[in-house]
């Protein structure tokens, strides 16, 4: 954050939002009504380790993670949620196919079975007072999340509770499909609100997270593409581990996402496709964009989000149009 630049509260305080599946509002965070895929079998820890870019956790617990292609190109990032018996893994509805695609494709004398999870959905509960409400809230009244850290997880009798790894409270909740309008209720009840499309677009970007079809494609590498928390440099073989490790052994990754922040700009930021501009020269193209939300009293600015040459620092200021904002690392 420069000087001249206010603090940045991405959400308004003292409320909590949920974000239930096939909404119009989870069809914005790209979750729509897709149920995730689900990996049993006695090898399913050693083979989801072998293939993708992430180490699991013990169970309960939960990691970020992604496939690869062979040279180190995203094919699916994911969460992988561990329970004692199975592997949830939780990816953009756009790139479900592919992920099992994928994974049945590697899959050679491996004792694992994969499937899409279609008893469960998912909610997505967030906000400072999430954890509140949630332990008020039917069915999951008296669950401890408070003091969940981000990726810990506690398996309940439907599925999951887990804390997401967004830098402000968030939990995701797997549960049986027949129970998300009770659950739903309940959160209401408990003083949450139902988030908005608008709401939800804006803390993508707030968050840092990388969208398919806007940052993310068959070419991204993840390292340039925001998605350095997925891939383990210290893992052992997994498929397209060589091609990453010889992009961070060289010290430089040449084009880096940023967050863009428009303090100060028109209610409605640049939008995807407008350049952005550095030192009198054109430096990217904007990927995604999206204003405050107008529902909220809290001042903030617009953002967006750019994939920016690595010469160009946190801190700079660049061009969008009519508009300035300044770049920041991702959260």
């Amino acid at each position: 954050m420069t000087g001249s630049e206010p603090p940045f509260a991405p959400l308004p305080a003292g409320r909590a939002w949920f974000v239930r599946p096939g909404s119009e509002a989870a069809e914005q965070a790209g979750r729509g009504a897709a149920p995730g895929i689900v990996v049993t079998g006695a090898d399913r820890t050693a083979f989801l380790t072998r293939i993708m870019s992430g180490d699991l956790p013990k169970p309960p617990g939960a990691a970020r993670t992604a496939l690869l292609g062979p040279k180190g190109n995203l094919l699916a990032a994911a969460v992988a949620t561990v329970l004692a018996d199975r592997v949830h893994l939780d990816a953009e509805p756009a790139r479900l196919r592919a992920l099992r695609d994928g994974l049945d494709r590697y899959r050679i004398a491996d004792a694992v079975d994969i499937a899409d999870d279609e008893a469960g959905q998912r909610i997505r509960v967030f906000g400072e007072r999430a954890a509140e409400v949630l332990a008020v809230s039917a069915p999951f009244r008296g669950l401890s999340v408070a003091d969940l850290d981000p990726g810990m997880t506690i398996e309940t009798e439907g599925g999951f509770v887990r804390r997401d790894f967004r830098p402000w409270p968030s939990f995701t909740v797997r549960l049986p499909a027949s129970a998300v309008e009770d659950a739903a209720r309940g959160l209401a009840d408990g003083g949450a609100s139902e988030a908005s499309p608008e709401e939800t677009a804006y803390l993508r970007l707030a968050a840092g997270e990388p969208a398919w079809g806007a940052e993310l494609s068959e070419t991204s590498l993840p390292l340039a593409a925001g998605l350095a928390a997925h891939v383990r440099l210290g893992k052992g073989c997994y498929i397209g581990q060589e091609y990453v490790a010889r992009q961070a052994h060289r010290g430089r990754v040449p084009r880096l996402l940023r967050q863009l922040r428009f303090a100060g700009a028109p209610t409605d930021p640049p939008p995807p496709g407008a350049p952005v501009g550095h030192d009198g020269g054109s430096a990217a193209e904007i990927t995604s964009s999206a204003p405050r939300p107008s529902c909220w009293e809290d001042d903030g600015p617009a953002l967006a989000l750019a994939i920016l040459p690595a010469e160009v620092p946190p801190g700079a200021s660049v061009r969008c149009d009519a508009a300035e904002a300044t770049v920041h690392p991702l959260p």
